[in-house]
Parts: structure tokens; sequence; C-alpha cells
């Protein structure tokens, strides 16, 4: 399937660099509409620089070694802020390296699909959009939104999935990005449909050399264009992620995106907490039962005795109209906030969970979805504008 570009002003020129006919032929078909131009070898590429206003270079997999690597980036000799994305048939972290330290943009492995073109020409948009904010001086940090529980299965990644998608809808999805810290136990791509190429531990292992194009090369792209960072994909790796990696990590994406949303792990270990220190907003979801609130209590009271600032929580109930009630006055009695959304209780939410697909996207129009978009809508700041259709009356299940 290729890509179209109906809207002239949308039309990009590529340049598509490689010895191999048959890969330039299929980046060329997947391209569509838009305006390839193609170069056997680096020579061949160096005059399609100085003759077309290239945006974008894709680098085949003829070039994806140190050496192609290092010939290649021969490009930025002449185009500095070309962005460049080098495809691989051998796709290892020694490639990646090389390609990273090059200047390149992004690396991705072979076969070529029209969802990778569409990641590449995406990185198009995101150096505009800075070249943009540049000039205007714009220096916004990201706000940092942490979703926690001290209990698994109260629905702390359910919500981290359709509270991130929601304010992608609702804005810039590129400016949203996903961090699974979740480290042993991480959903967040099995609830967003993405594959991940790299995970956290990769950023542990160069955080030495770790700066925003390296990072940015480490993190998976939804299909709404917004990032993840995934966590690890194995238990045992966790023990490569340090407190430090992680607190450098949040850090360099709070320069990077708008919003930094956080999937926790349902304990209070130093990396939790260290995320919480760093958090504009948390997101304390209670299930509606007793050991959830149990462990939302003691939670609560280790946060008090760190004197953690309480005004940044929102206490978030889940499935509210489940049959096993407790009564909300109670429940914020017994843990000193003010309940601040509720979620339903719908068959409709293990199913788009089931489906890899958030409820915002699957079902926007059931109950569930309004219930979760609310949610969201904690995130804003008073100056920030959400559809008035979301605004919605937070204390409906009184």
């Amino acid at each position: 399937m290729a890509l179209p570009a109906t809207d002239p002003t949308l039309t990009r020129n590529v340049l598509v660099v490689d010895a191999d006919p048959a890969f330039v032929e299929t980046a060329e078909q997947l391209l569509g509409d838009h305006k390839v131009h193609k170069a056997r070898n680096v020579s061949d590429a160096q005059r399609r620089l100085v003759e077309e206003s290239i945006e974008l270079a894709i680098i085949g997999p003829t070039y994806a070694h140190a050496a192609g690597v290092s010939e290649s980036a021969m490009l930025l000799d002449l185009q500095p802020d070309l962005p460049m994305v080098l495809v691989s048939d051998a796709l290892n972290t020694e490639v990646l390296r090389a390609a990273i330290r090059a200047g390149y943009r992004d690396v991705v492995d072979v076969p070529l699909t029209p969802q990778k073109v569409a990641e590449m020409l995406s990185i198009i948009e995101q150096v505009h959009r800075r070249e943009e904010e540049e000039r205007a001086g714009r220096h916004k940090i990201g706000k940092v939104v942490t979703i926690m529980s001290p209990k698994g299965g109260a629905g702390k990644t359910m919500t981290t999935a359709n509270v991130a998608l929601t304010l992608a809808m609702w804005g810039d999805p590129s400016r949203v990005v996903v961090l699974d810290a979740d480290l042993q136990f991480g959903d967040i791509c099995i609830s967003l449909q993405v594959d991940p190429q790299h995970t956290i531990v990769d950023v542990a292992r160069d955080i030495d050399k770790l700066d925003e194009a390296l990072l940015d090369s480490l993190l998976a792209t939804h299909s709404s264009g917004m990032r993840v960072l995934s966590a690890p994909l194995e238990p045992s790796l966790a023990d490569e992620v340090s407190t430090q990696v992680v607190v450098k990590t949040i850090g360099m994406l709070k320069r990077m995106f708008d919003y930094v949303i956080i999937d926790t792990a349902p304990f209070l270990d130093e990396p939790v907490l260290s995320i919480l220190e760093r958090s504009d907003v948390v997101l304390l979801v209670v299930d509606m039962d007793l050991p959830s609130v149990k462990n939302a209590k003691l939670a609560l009271d280790t946060l008090r005795l760190i004197k953690f600032p309480f005004e940044k929580i929102k206490l978030v109930l889940n499935r509210v109209n489940s049959k096993a009630r407790l009564d909300v006055n109670e429940l914020e009695r017994s843990l000193g906030l003010e309940v601040q959304a509720a979620i339903s209780s719908d068959k409709l939410v293990p199913r788009a969970v089931n489906e890899g697909e958030p409820v915002v996207s699957l079902y926007p129009r059931s109950k569930v979805a309004r219930d979760l978009r609310s949610v969201a809508a904690l995130v804003l700041d008073e100056d920030e504008k959400i559809p008035e259709e979301e605004v919605k009356s937070r204390r409906w299940f009184r």
C-alpha cells in the first residue's frame, strides 16, 4: 500500500540511497505520491542533495554496517540538518550505535512497511516543528504525569494507555510520550499494540552517551503518532535499569515532549518514589474493593511520612458501579483525599484490552470512554483547552 500525498503541500522530497534496485523500487512504491529521488551510491546522493531540496534520506541495507554508515554520513557534510534513516537487514546494537553517532535520526529493520515509511516521514514534521519552536524562542518544559496504584489489577495500565491516547487525540500526538516504568512486568506496548525494537534497557546501556537524538531513536511510535518507551522485555533485565537511568530519561523526555505519561510498578520502591518526586500530576487509581483501598491508604501514609506534596495527587476510582461497591464518602475519609474522577465498570474495557486498543479509540462513544477522557482532563492546566463535549460532571457516582 502506497502512502498518498494528494495535497501538494504535503508532498515530500525523499532521497532513497541503495545499490539494490529492488530495495529502491520497494521504497518508491511505498512512498506513493511523494517525490522520490534515487541514488545508487553516496556520490550520486551528494549530487541529488546539491540539485534538489531533499527533506529526508532513506539509506538502504547496503550501508547497514560500520563502514557504510560512516560513508553515507558524508551526506551530512553537505546538509547537516538532513534527517537520515538507515534501513538494516541485520539490526544490532553495533549498527544502531554507529548510526546514531554518525547523525542518523533512526534505524529500522527490513522489510519496509507502510507504517515504517509513515514514521520516517513524520520525522520531517518533527524537524520543521522544532525549527519553528526555536525561531519562536519556545522552551516549554513538558508535564510529567504518573499513574500509580499500590495494588496490581486495579486498572493502572489501562488508565495510562487511555489517558495518553486521549491527550494525543486532543493535541499533537507527536508531543506525547509514554514511559513504561513497570520494569519487570510492563504491559503498555501490549495495551497499545506497539512492537518495540528497543526498550529502556538500551537506554541504560548507552546512558553515558545518551542525548536527545539517541533517545528519540529508541522510542517506538504508536499508530496515532504518539511515542512509547518500552519496559524491558524480560523481568531479569530490569536489574540493568537503575534509578539514575530512569531519572535521566525523564529529564530528557521533559525537554522533548509536552506530556510524559508514566506507568509504574504496583509498589513504592526507589525508582517509583524518584518518579513521583519528579511528577507534576499523580493519578492514583484505586479499585472499588477493600484490598485496593487498604493498599492505597498504606501508600499514602508512606508519602505523608516523606512529606510528598499531596496537591499533586488526583484520586481516581475504577469500576465504581461494580456490585462490590464501597461507600465513596467513607473511602474519601479513609484516604484523606477527595475523589476527582471515576471510571465505570464496563465489559468493553476487558474487550478493548484483549483487542490491544484503548477504549477511547475503540469505543469512543461509550460511557467508560467518556469517563476516561474525564480522567485525562485532570492532567490539563486551567489555560489548556479541552473539547466542550468532554466537560462532564466528575461527581456523577454520588
